[in-house]
């Protein structure tokens, strides 16, 4: 769509349509259609008023039947002037009036915009009667309308549109008529933003008493008031004895010599948009506030609050089974190293534990074929149970695949979290989104846990400590020796020493070698919890967290674009 670029004639509405142009555009899928098209047509219809005559000021004259909108209009154009040009030849079609003939090729597309006929479009001189001394209201096309009252439909429909596209509304009345509600209903009350290029005309006076007139005056502007129309003239005229009509020229006077009664009327209609969009923009509570919000100015990250991120996370991390992960990796971390440190006579204390309960669930009728329930396990040797406990490990737990459950709840507290400062439509559209990312989220987390990769290897080296078990081992081995075939080369004693000192060495050794390796097991976890929670983090940024801070960042940017089209 066109932006309309500022001048020095249109230097403050102009500004405002290129702030609707892209406010329209940001909002596009965001608000209803339905609503975005009010913006869009007058959007349109400034493209197509600005790209017409600068010069020209369309005035339009609407009234009901009887009112005297033809009379007045001959007396505005001076009938004496150009008897062929004012004359009316019927009512029920607008005709139009352009001042100057040599003007005339310059403001048929407005006229023809209006939907006049180009046999109705009339010139208020010829170029040979033309005098030196131009005339005040040179530029002005003045357009009488058919009754807006009128039981044709056409009639009605030409007001409309013409009424629409104008750029100042002479509304004439009469002592009658003026305070009809279907005028007041269909026409003022709908247009209260256009006050600043409307004029009410109240025609007809000299059929009321003169002391009736200002009373009448006062009573018609007081039901323009009650219609939200503040400070539009109300100016009593009578068209047969021309009393009046001076001063309606002079206001028409001052209106087309500004040239920026298209601009006026333009400002009018984006405040009748701007109220409009408010309810759908803004929530209820910051209706009266708009440019406290966001500017847009800010970093897109800086959108989601920190606490909504934070808890986010922690339900992605609950969702995603990290810190079961974590725990499956220091306990099968602890197990591997802790059995690659601990005594070997651990290993056949549980061995004989073993046995002992296979013996003890032995059907006593048979012998058994020496498996047992265990199968192989019954066979390992102590060189085995050493050998399992102290080789690397084959294989890491894997991550379990993302709680889809477990993500919907996550997702629908953070769309709620997000949303609840948002209007209602904007706000929907982004939970739409929020929730759209499930599959998505889901499938990436799931790749980018079991794409990462843990460190399972073992703390410090165990070499140092399965020598020292060996020794004290030996040392007991020995002492045991000395018991059994001892004689007079060393006392007994000895021995029983050495064989306490081996055991209790090696069960010592035992206990400070496991609770180092748990303790380095769970530092090891908790490294695990943050490389997933890296992991995590970049997937969510990417797929969650980034979209919903340029969706609001885009709320924001509208919303100060939003701030300039109010701003009148």
């Amino acid at each position: 769509m066109k932006v309309i670029r500022a001048n020095e004639r249109t230097i403050g509405v102009g500004a405002r349509l290129d702030a609707l142009t892209r406010l329209v555009t940001a909002a596009e899928d965001r608000l209803p259609s339905a609503a975005l098209e009010p913006s869009r047509d007058v959007l349109r219809r400034a493209a197509d008023r600005f790209g017409m005559s600068a010069e020209h000021t369309v005035v339009v004259l609407g009234g009901a039947t009887g009112v005297g909108k033809s009379s007045l209009f001959n007396c505005l154009v001076g009938i004496g002037l150009s008897p062929v040009a004012v004359r009316r030849p019927t009512t029920t079609s607008a005709i139009a009036c352009v001042w100057e003939a040599d003007r005339l090729a310059e403001a048929k597309p407005l006229l023809d915009r209006l939907g006049v006929e180009e046999r109705r479009q009339l010139t208020r001189d010829s170029a040979l009667d033309r005098s030196a001394v131009r005339d005040a209201l040179a530029g002005m096309v003045l357009v009488d309308l058919p009754d807006h009252d009128s039981a044709v439909r056409e009639h009605q429909a030409e007001v409309d549109h013409a009424v629409a596209q104008a750029d100042v509304l002479i509304w004439v009345t009469d002592p009658q008529k003026y305070a009809d509600a279907s005028w007041h209903d269909r026409y003022l009350k709908a247009l209260v933003h256009h006050a600043d290029v409307m004029m009410i005309v109240l025609n007809q006076i000299d059929r009321l008493p003169q002391e009736a007139v200002a009373e009448c005056v006062a009573d018609l502007a007081r039901l323009v008031e009650e219609d939200g129309l503040t400070g539009v003239r109300v100016i009593p005229v009578s068209a047969r004895t021309k009393e009046g009509v001076d001063e309606l020229r002079r206001e028409l006077t001052e209106r087309v010599a500004g040239r920026r009664a298209a601009a006026d009327r333009l400002a009018a209609d984006v405040d009748r948009i701007a109220e409009r969009l408010t309810p759908l923009l803004l929530p209820k509570a910051n209706d009266e506030e708009p440019t406290q919000q966001h500017t847009g100015d800010e970093p897109a990250e800086s959108a989601v609050p920190d606490e909504a991120r934070a808890e986010a996370m922690e339900g992605l991390r609950a969702a995603a089974g990290v810190s079961s992960l974590a725990d499956a990796v220091s306990r099968r971390m602890a197990a591997r190293d802790q059995a690659a440190v601990s005594t070997p006579l651990r290993g056949l204390a549980a061995l004989w534990e073993r046995r002992a309960r296979q013996a003890k669930n032995r059907p006593s009728s048979g012998r058994g074929n020496g498996r047992g329930g265990d199968g192989a396990a019954n066979s390992r040797t102590l060189r085995d149970l050493i050998r399992l406990a102290t080789e690397p490990l084959a294989a890491m737990p894997g991550p379990v695949p993302v709680d889809r459950a477990a993500l919907d709840t996550v997702l629908s507290r953070l769309g709620e979290a997000m949303t609840e400062k948002l209007p209602e439509d904007w706000a929907r559209t982004l939970r739409a989104q929020i929730l759209a990312t499930r599959s998505v989220l889901a499938d990436r987390i799931d790749t980018a846990l079991a794409a990462c990769e843990l460190d399972a290897r073992s703390s410090g080296r165990k070499w140092p400590i399965r020598f020292a078990h060996a020794a004290l081992l030996a040392m007991a081995a020995a002492g045991i020796g000395l018991l059994v075939g001892g004689g007079a080369a060393a006392p007994m004693w000895i021995g029983a020493v050495m064989i306490a000192a081996g055991l209790a060495g090696t069960w010592i050794l035992d206990g400070m070698a496991r609770a180092k390796q748990r303790r380095a097991a769970a530092a090891a976890g908790q490294i695990a919890v943050g490389r997933l929670s890296v992991e995590l983090s970049a997937v969510a940024q990417d797929t969650l967290f980034a979209p919903i801070s340029l969706e609001l960042t885009r709320y924001q940017t509208a919303l100060a674009d939003f701030a300039v089209v109010r701003d009148h």
